[in-house]
């Protein structure tokens, strides 16, 4: 098969095809959701909030003091970055207004755009399938699937250089302007993305300069000098004029200390060795690229150099001119690249790039090899190489690339985090969105414990100040303007739960406690939030990786009893017959509480069938582990079950992950991080009645390979935790492959 024949045309087709409706479909998958914590929900939100006060306050700066009453002031402007991406995300703002779609939009219009032109750029340079083999190289690397959907600095540089080398490449094919005009729109938006935009871009102008100005032309491809030297003049002049202008900007805000000094702290730890500093991220540099990518990235560095020498072509440029700059990037700002995963986004446009000139030459020595079968077979040979060499790759990788999108949603693309918990707070933005937010103005400010630990992707959702509290301020003159407490249970300590209890009228939505501090204190009532599986439409566009939550409008008798008991109120029992796992558990405490024996083991022998009996653990301090229950779905969840033996201290579950073997048919290398996956109790355990049922609940976040969840007792008020008594240090709850 010849690679310019028909036939290859149309497979190349196919093939970008289904590339770009893959990674369409990666970046638009969950789009509509609730922003959640992490770079993905949190970043994104932050990002667009600082966007909108170009449209609230008429300024040419993105800033802090989001939702303030009076414009923001020069030291809330954020002078470390070109303003480009918040230039680009008001754009959106300002024609669909503050919606939670509006935290990806901008990245979705962007990353659907991305195979195409990918596609284009390896099409002009080297024929359809080597543009088919750039499109779908990128849409297989792990870090551009989870990063498809998070408007941040790296997507914007991306798609802009990716538009200033299509549209030089067709400018170069055609010499008509419209192509020029897009390739300066490319250098601009390049330009204004980050600073690396300028690196991603400056190798190929400084080729152009040395090709046009510096080289006899006989010693390139033929050349219209007057309009490629206008190509270039403009291209300089728009990358030198961004610059000026990004830094008379600071200037004017006095803020270029600022800038040079977050520089600074973004390059600290340079000094180490770089075969270290690559170590303590193997991790997450062999899950973000796969080590075939990784290996395929390095082999074709020194092809790409080589050819740039032996072609002497614009488009053989374009690969080391992206390497450049995410080396630079990458290697240079050792702080930024240990705290942010997608640090080396970059290097998947240049993987991208880098493949059809791998492809192409190794296709090529095969061509050669086949030049005694004569011309058309020799063609044939160099056609079939290219495709087999050239997709292999991509069908090896598209398997982790499909396992990492899901790992990349359900973590807010924060992956292990180096060992954090990590959590998504979309459980208590649904309240705060359902119950809160339809009962104040917005603007006004929320008051919150600091245990809920508010971020950017809380503030999008309230758009309004916030003030940190650790007890409602019920009866003050002064609530009017800021009427609503918010904390998370499982952060309130038992003396905290009584405290705010008897002195509030406490609302309680599972683990978020809502306080309205007009009202006097009333006894707690609790509320039921329903989950369920989202349905086929749902899990594409909002539920990617949540549980369809509905929060109850009415008081829930069984919960109420639950927590009114152990907090010390007045508690009817619930007269309605148990319909859920968790009712029959509440159920067997309301007959023990009675002394109702056979009631109580009558709703044990229905509970303990429906739990894994395996893990029973015995262990000191009054409590005994019955049972786990392993809940599916798209938030893959673990209960684990409790019966308490004797009056406790205050302790937590501490759970933690572990990979304990690679998946077989993976890439990517077991995670040798071992993960805290949380320790929060909805009851404190010092609350915790003897022979009382109780259930705790964690979210996985599984990664891949065969993952051991394990939980072990630790202590919160220096009293000895409980341990098994069997002397083991920690119990297996469940191994998920």
């Amino acid at each position: 098969m010849a690679a310019d024949t028909p036939a290859a045309e149309r497979i190349a087709r196919v093939v970008v095809v289904v590339a770009t409706v893959w990674f369409a479909f990666t970046a638009v998958w969950g789009m509509f959701g609730i922003p959640g914590g992490g770079h993905l929900g949190a970043g994104g939100a932050g990002n667009l909030m600082a966007a909108e006060q170009l449209l609230r306050w008429k300024i040419l700066y993105p800033a802090y003091g989001w939702y303030a009453t009076s414009a923001p002031s020069k030291v809330d402007y954020i002078c470390h970055h070109p303003f480009g991406e918040a230039y680009v995300s008001a754009f959106f703002l300002w024609i669909f207004g503050h919606h939670d779609f509006i935290v990806h939009l901008p990245a979705v219009v962007m990353s659907i755009a991305i195979p195409p032109l990918l596609y284009g750029i390896a099409r002009d340079a080297q024929g359809p399938i080597m543009g088919a083999i750039a499109a779908s190289s990128y849409a297989v690397v792990p870090i551009a699937v989870g990063f498809s959907n998070f408007v941040n600095l790296e997507n914007v540089c991306i798609f802009g250089s990716l538009l200033f080398f299509w549209g030089h490449s067709r400018h170069l094919a055609t010499r008509r302007s419209r192509y020029m005009l897009a390739s300066l729109a490319g250098v601009v938006l390049a330009c204004s993305g980050d600073w690396a935009g300028y690196l991603l871009i400056a190798p190929t102008l400084a080729w152009g300069l040395v090709r046009a100005f510096v080289l006899p032309p006989w010693s390139t491809p033929p050349l219209r000098l007057e309009a490629y030297a206008r190509w270039w003049a403009f291209s300089v002049a728009l990358a030198v004029g961004t610059l000026c202008l990004w830094v008379a900007l600071f200037a004017h805000a006095g803020r270029i200390a600022d800038w040079l000094e977050a520089a600074d702290i973004r390059r600290s730890g340079n000094e180490l060795p770089v075969r270290d500093v690559l170590e303590s991220r193997k991790y997450w540099i062999d899950f973000s690229f796969t080590p075939v990518a990784i290996f395929l990235g390095k082999l074709a560095a020194p092809i790409g150099l080589a050819r740039v020498v032996a072609l002497r072509k614009d488009e053989e440029t374009y690969a080391p001119s992206v390497l450049f700059g995410a080396l630079v990037q990458y290697l240079g700002f050792k702080e930024g690249a240990d705290v942010h995963i997608f640090w080396p986004h970059y290097f998947a446009e240049y993987f991208a790039l880098a493949m059809p000139q791998l492809v192409g030459t190794l296709a090529w020595l095969a061509g050669m090899v086949a030049r005694p079968l004569g011309p058309s077979r020799a063609r044939a040979v160099m056609g079939i190489a290219g495709l087999v060499l050239g997709l292999a790759p991509v069908v090896l990788m598209a398997p982790d690339a499909a396992r990492s999108l899901w790992i990349w949603r359900r973590t807010g693309g924060r992956y292990d985090d180096n060992g954090m918990a990590i959590r998504s707070d979309i459980d208590l933005i649904t309240v705060l969105q359902e119950v809160v937010v339809p009962r104040t103005r917005r603007g006004s400010s929320i008051d919150v414990h600091p245990a809920v630990d508010w971020y950017w992707h809380h503030s999008w959702k309230w758009e309004g100040p916030n003030a940190t509290t650790s007890s409602p301020a019920v009866g003050s003159s002064a609530v009017s303007t800021h009427p609503f407490w918010i904390g998370r249970a499982s952060g309130l300590t038992a003396s905290e739960q009584r405290k705010v209890a008897a002195s509030a009228p406490v609302q309680a939505y599972g683990d978020t406690w809502v306080v309205d501090q007009r009202f006097a204190a009333a006894p707690l009532q609790a509320y039921a939030v329903q989950e369920r599986e989202p349905g086929p439409l749902q899990w594409l566009l909002s539920n990617a990786t949540e549980p369809v939550r509905t929060v109850g409008t009415a008081p829930d008798s069984w919960l109420t009893w639950e927590l009114r008991t152990h907090l010390g109120q007045p508690a009817d029992p619930p007269s309605a017959q148990p319909v859920t796992l968790d009712q029959m558990r509440i159920a067997y405490n309301v007959a023990m509480e009675r002394g109702d024996q056979a009631a109580a083991s009558a709703w044990f022998s229905r509970i303990m069938p429906q739990l894994n009996r395996d893990v029973e653990t015995t262990f000191t301090g009054g409590v005994r582990l019955v049972g786990v229950r392993l809940i599916g779905g798209v938030e893959p969840r673990v209960e684990a079950w409790f019966e308490c033996t004797a009056p406790m201290s205050d302790a937590g579950f501490d759970v933690r992950a572990h990979v304990e073997e690679r998946n077989k048919l993976s890439l990517v290398g077991a995670d040798a991080t071992d993960r805290d996956v949380g320790a929060g109790m909805l009851l404190p355990t010092k609350l915790w009645r003897p022979t009382f049922l109780y259930s705790t609940t964690r979210v996985l976040n599984h990664r891949i390979g065969r993952e051991r969840f394990s939980g072990m007792w630790g202590s919160r008020d220096g009293v000895a935790a409980p341990r098994r008594v069997d002397g083991k240090l920690d119990t297996t709850l469940v191994e998920v492959p």
